[in-house]
């Protein structure tokens, strides 16, 4: 006869835990994302958000703009994004992973 011994936890705020097939498939769509050269705003939104809704990715550039704008040292031309953005996918990603406010 085994014992068995239950113990409930709670993911922290703002997290949730998921099946590992789910994390492999996630794995799976963000290794392909890297191989996108660019991503216009709607693919950020849609990335960071989980929306295809732009205002909130809008935001999110502006108030980093000091670390991304390529005057600045960073990799997103602010100046020429009157025709849209291009916005490099993997800079922008491994960007996130460290501003993920």
């Amino acid at each position: 006869m085994s014992d068995t011994i239950l113990i409930r936890h709670e993911a922290p705020k703002g997290f949730q835990f998921i099946s590992e097939e789910e994390y492999e498939r996630f794995q799976a769509w963000k290794q392909a994302q890297r191989g996108i050269c660019t991503w216009k705003l709607k693919d950020l939104a849609r990335y960071k958000y989980g929306t295809k809704s732009t205002e909130r990715a809008s935001r999110y550039l502006t108030k980093h703009r000091h670390d991304l704008d390529i005057e600045q040292g960073g990799f997103i031309d602010y100046v020429n994004t009157h025709n849209g953005w291009q916005i490099p996918a993997a800079e922008m990603m491994d960007y996130l992973l460290d501003h993920p406010d």
